[in-house]
């Protein structure tokens, strides 16, 4: 399906009016900035009004489901991303900010996890329940309290709770009533294994199916498990009564990350068709529901080391155009969209159609690997960067450790105890659409139109980590005394804010001193690395080096989705 241009449609337009409300700070903004988000359907969607009974006491324990979906990269399989799944449900469960953590019933890594658990049974009648990878107390450090006791997301007395860089906070009393017991159900997509060049639009279009399947599925389970009264289940009409709340959360991988973006924007157009089938669209207290019983609501944006602005003029090596369109070919159509043969790069980083679903999730989050260590995607791309952009970006790694709202966790980010993350900056919200109008440089408004947005982007520094990396002798690494990013920070002023140009240039510095003061070259593959790819015994020692950036993003995501709440 090739995406149409031209104005954004009603559904969107719903959606932006639905968003207008929210105020935007000046100075150094939050790129978390709370904003009504946006209900997604599928196509037997329909406007209804919401059930007042949803906000009494006797809602279910499980009443929101919370839904994170991993999306694996080009060529890829559900199944690379398994450490970063046990990663998120661990830290769920650690965390106990979740009545419940778990794998979907269709999702392969949650299988396999049931597969190795059975096999694990030794027939006495012994606990053979799925177990998270990473079990042991001392790997969950920062979710300690003093006395060695797990830190409980919302039973903590003090105000304080475990969570890592941007994460959200319980510690206002009035959300954590307000906020009712959920359930996190966390799935690694399927639908793209060996369908990934057949580019970003059939593969965007087959995450929506895959979603809302999931959600469905998720939702008979809850409903067959706790059932809300024995009438309705008795006459078969568990759940018709009484909607439930859902959110969307999605971490996109390299090709995983442009999918992701496509699909927002494929629900809000779902959103749309359903808007002009009934009801008006200007109804106020509506909510649109999936099949009339699940309100679906957009939560949380990752990605991890995607091409945000395609790979043409951000390849490793510069290339000229003609290798470009030949490198394309060979990729198929997805190469064709990369390479920007086409205008769907362009047109999701620059049109409303796909910014303003975009922009309604509560969190954007962008992971990118720094100092060239990444040759697939480098860091420009990633975290889209362009020399010719001033877009303003924030230095924001006080943060660390604390809540969005400001609050201190007393807690460390295991990324960052390693020295791997080179920085964490934030960008403000403002007007997309007339920044795109006022640049000439399609990359340049691309960047700026995408910033727009408000995002929190995280720099890595894999280097220290990737197997074959040898320290380099002072005369090699003459052209970079200290590391280009500190540097950078130290000349920011007191409001912490530099230039997109400035550290475009600064991240692209590959013979650079690490954040500790050492000098490291080695080959780029930090691509595979920051997300700790796995796919059997060899690749997974490859890139463990990557497991400290997934844990602390497996905190920080957890952390923020469970801090959503039902908007009034």
């Amino acid at each position: 399906m090739t995406p149409s241009s031209g104005k954004a449609p009603v559904g969107i337009a719903v959606v932006r009016a639905a968003s207008a409300s929210a105020s935007v700070a000046e100075g150094p903004p939050s790129a978390g900035d709370s904003i009504p988000s946006a209900s997604t359907t599928s196509r037997a969607l329909r406007r209804e009004s919401v059930d007042p009974s949803l906000d009494d006491a006797d809602a279910t324990a499980d009443d929101v489901l919370h839904f994170c979906f991993i999306v694996h990269g080009h060529q890829g399989r559900p199944t690379d991303l398994s450490y970063l799944h046990e990663a998120a449900v661990a830290a769920a469960r650690e965390g106990g900010a979740f009545g419940d953590a778990r794998s979907s019933e269709r999702c392969p890594v949650g299988r396999r996890r049931n597969r190795d658990a059975a096999a694990r049974d030794d027939g006495n009648g012994k606990d053979a329940r799925p177990r998270p990878r990473r079990r042991k107390r001392d790997r969950w450090p920062f979710l300690r309290g003093e006395n060695g006791e797990g830190a409980r997301h919302s039973d903590s007395s003090d105000g304080s709770d475990g969570g890592c860089g941007e994460v959200g906070s319980n510690t206002d009393d009035r959300n954590s009533e307000a906020r009712p017991q959920s359930a996190l159900v966390v799935h690694n997509i399927a639908c793209n294994e060996g369908r990934t060049g057949d580019g970003i639009a059939k593969g965007g279009e087959r995450l929506v199916d895959e979603m809302l399947e999931v959600i469905r599925l998720e939702v008979r389970r809850q409903q067959r498990e706790k059932p809300q009264n024995t009438d309705a289940v008795q006459d078969g009409s568990c759940g018709e009564t009484q909607p439930i709340d859902a959110t969307i959360s999605i971490v996109g991988n390299s090709l995983g990350g442009l999918y992701g973006r496509y699909a927002a924007a494929r629900l809000g157009e779902v959103l749309a068709a359903s808007a002009a089938e009934g009801s008006s669209s200007d109804e106020s207290g509506g909510d649109l529901l999936l099949d009339d019983r699940v309100r679906v609501h957009l939560n949380v944006f990752c990605s991890t080391a995607s091409p945000h602005l395609g790979c043409a003029s951000h390849t490793y090596v510069p290339l000229p155009r003609a290798a470009e369109l030949g490198v394309a070919k060979i990729l198929g159509e997805t190469g064709s969209d990369l390479f920007r043969l086409n205008d769907l790069v362009e047109e999701m980083a620059t049109s409303p159609r796909f910014l303003a679903p975009l922009g309604s999730f509560r969190k954007r989050i962008a992971y990118a690997n720094a100092y060239g260590t990444d040759f697939p995607v480098p860091g420009a791309t990633a975290c889209f960067l362009d020399g010719g952009s001033d877009y303003p970006h924030y230095f924001d790694d006080d943060r660390v450790g604390r809540t969005s709202s400001g609050e201190d966790n007393n807690i460390n980010c295991p990324a960052s105890e390693k020295g791997l993350i080179v920085a964490r900056l934030r960008t403000p919200r403002s007007d997309g659409e007339s920044r795109a109008k006022d640049e000439t440089d399609a990359l340049t408004a691309m960047s700026s139109s995408l910033d727009s947005l408000g995002w929190t982007k995280v720099f890595v520094d894999i280097r220290s980590e990737l197997p074959v990396a040898v320290p380099l002798p002072p005369f090699l690494a003459m052209y970079e005394s200290d590391c280009p990013v500190s540097r950078l920070k130290a000349t920011s002023g007191e409001d912490g804010m530099v230039r997109s140009r400035d550290l475009a240039r600064a991240v692209s510095a590959t013979l650079s001193a690490t954040p500790s003061g050492g000098r490291r070259i080695g080959l780029p593959l930090g691509h595979n690395a920051i997300c700790a790819f796995s796919r059997g015994s060899v690749s997974g020692a490859v890139n463990s080096g990557g497991r400290p950036v997934m844990d602390g993003l497996a905190i920080d995501l957890t952390r923020e989705i469970s801090t959503w709440s039902r908007p009034e």
